[in-house]
């Protein structure tokens, strides 16, 4: 795969995301797979049938466990996942729907995060059920929170109804972090895989799998910036129109046609800020891995 650029990473995600790429049938990634080994032993298979074997593989196909990663759970399905869960979490209106909408929205992103992770360490039950617990309490209680914090302002303020809006993003915000930092924090705890360019084992390194979680946490902040952002603001400003007061029915087709458009444009932006196999200089790890055969050493980020 190629990382060379920002806009190579940003067109393998994009490729990634290709919806078409989540409903292939398991036979249909065994090929693609023998295809490509195909490919590696010698043999002559067209660009176009390459091109395709390999997009594929990095949908479905986890890199560091060589399994297919369950089908919601693809980056490939994230558009129609997220277009329900998004729209829920700003459609939210109350204590209940607000303790609903973010709840469905957790549980899908711990889920989500698991199935992505770099799978160096195995990770137990007991610290994937200890991270769903905490990035959902964090959630609702940001949403729950923020919301009475604004029940309390003045009335008639202007300001609040538009405040109201940004509410699922700092919810979202604060329980990526939680949510990311307990799943994965046996990779900055226990340290993570490491290889050379070849693919060889080289170590493991904690600094490593704090990079790896580090990136992966601002990732995701950045990618949910667009997509719980820019929609509510854009639509605070619409819903206001003489054409949107005549049709309010249009309003959450709307809001979920913006949503959508967030999304497929602002997870590739975002995640391809950070390569999926990352490189760090040696001299930046552990001491103990300073006397390896190499200078350079690469890590699956994880997304």
């Amino acid at each position: 795969m190629d990382e060379s650029s920002y806009w190579s990473r940003v067109q393998r995600i994009f490729n990634m995301m290709d919806i078409r790429t989540a409903f292939v049938t398991s036979a249909q990634v065994d090929a693609a797979l023998d295809l490509l080994e195909q490919h590696e032993q010698g043999g002559e298979i067209s660009a176009e049938k390459l091109d395709r074997a390999r997009k594929i593989k990095e949908a479905v196909i986890h890199p560091d466990t060589g399994e297919k990663i369950f089908l919601p759970l693809r980056l490939s399905f994230i558009i129609p996942c997220n277009l329900v869960l998004d729209t829920l979490m700003l459609s939210a209106r109350g204590f209940s729907q607000n303790v609903g909408a973010q709840w469905l929205n957790q549980t899908y992103n711990c889920l989500h995060y698991y199935a992505n992770r770099n799978a160096s360490n195995a990770e137990s039950m007991e610290k994937i059920f200890q991270a769903y617990l905490g990035a959902t309490a964090s959630s609702v209680g940001a949403a729950v929170g923020l919301n009475a914090l604004l029940d309390r302002a003045p009335q008639g303020r202007p300001w609040t109804r538009l405040a109201r809006k940004l509410i699922p993003f700092c919810a979202v915000a604060a329980a990526d972090v939680l949510n990311l930092g307990i799943t994965r924090r046996d990779e900055f705890l226990q340290g993570i895989k490491v290889y050379d360019e070849k693919g060889e084992e080289v170590g493991e390194s904690r600094r490593a799998g704090a990079m790896a979680v580090s990136a992966c946490i601002l990732a995701r902040v950045s990618a949910a910036a667009p997509v719980l952002l820019l929609p509510p603001l854009v639509m605070h400003r619409l819903e206001r129109t003489r054409f949107f007061l005549r049709h309010s029915y249009l309003k959450t087709p709307a809001l979920m046609g913006m949503i959508a458009l967030s999304i497929q444009a602002g997870v590739p932006l975002s995640f391809g800020i950070f390569k999926q196999k990352a490189s760090v200089d040696v001299a930046s790890l552990e001491p103990s891995l300073w006397n390896c055969r190499v200078s350079e050493v690469y890590y699956n980020k994880g997304l």
